[in-house]
């Protein structure tokens, strides 16, 4: 039995020293997306140059920018979804609540180019505002964006795909005091392997102020 402290337990903890390095690609993916977590998923929606839909989720997907709003995601090697926005220069960015993670699982199968996922995931392509790829209907959230540069990385490689939001829906049904409210959109987010989590168990935190936390400090202390 090991005599380890619990994760979760205060203080320090015994560590493992690991060369990312040496690790063998797929060993050190596995590892990288079990810490990393729990990660945000785009679900992207795009067109080929004939029209035909295309629907997968990716889950290395982050702000860049709000000032103007940039978002970017990353194609895990060269997929349908980033052959599609390079000869479009749109997509759109669906965030799936929980009760459609089947349909999102699903979408993430290898599918043949001209399968479109929307008809296999029983799922209605919706028309966008200013973009021509269509959002995903059953989705709340519907970030319309438009190309502004793909970024190779690594050995594989991966692509990151940065995009210009040009439009944003909302569900009414998860709007509160203005605002998207967490336990209402019930977003999912991806751990390591088949693993994903629920946004159920939220709590409050404000972050402190300095200021703050001086005027509270004792006299005498540094």
């Amino acid at each position: 039995m090991s005599d380890a402290a619990p994760a979760d337990s205060p203080g320090p903890h015994p560590k493992r020293e690991i060369d990312l390095g040496a690790m063998p690609e797929r060993a050190r993916y596995g590892l990288l997306t079990s810490v990393v977590v729990p990660r945000p998923i785009a679900w992207v929606s795009s067109l080929d140059a004939d029209g035909v839909p295309n629907l997968a989720p990716h889950s290395y997907f982050m702000i860049l920018s709000t000032d103007p709003p940039i978002l970017g995601f990353v194609s895990v090697g060269e997929k349908d979804t980033l052959r599609n926005i390079r000869e479009t220069g749109d997509y759109v960015i669906n965030i799936a609540g929980e009760h459609l993670i089947e349909a999102l699982n699903l979408s993430s199968a290898d599918f043949p180019s001209r399968e479109s996922e929307f008809a296999w995931a029983g799922l209605t392509p919706e028309p966008s505002r200013h973009v021509r790829a269509p959002a995903v209907a059953e989705a709340a959230v519907a970030l319309e964006c438009r190309l502004r540069e793909v970024v190779p990385y690594g050995n594989t490689p991966n692509y990151l795909i940065v995009g210009d939001v040009a439009h944003l829906r909302l569900a009414e049904a998860v709007v509160r005091d203005g605002r998207v409210a967490a336990d209402l959109l019930r977003a999912v987010g991806r751990h390591g392997g088949p693993v994903y989590s629920r946004t159920a168990d939220l709590f409050t935190l404000e972050r402190p102020r300095y200021a703050d936390m001086a005027a509270r400090r004792p006299d005498g202390d540094s």
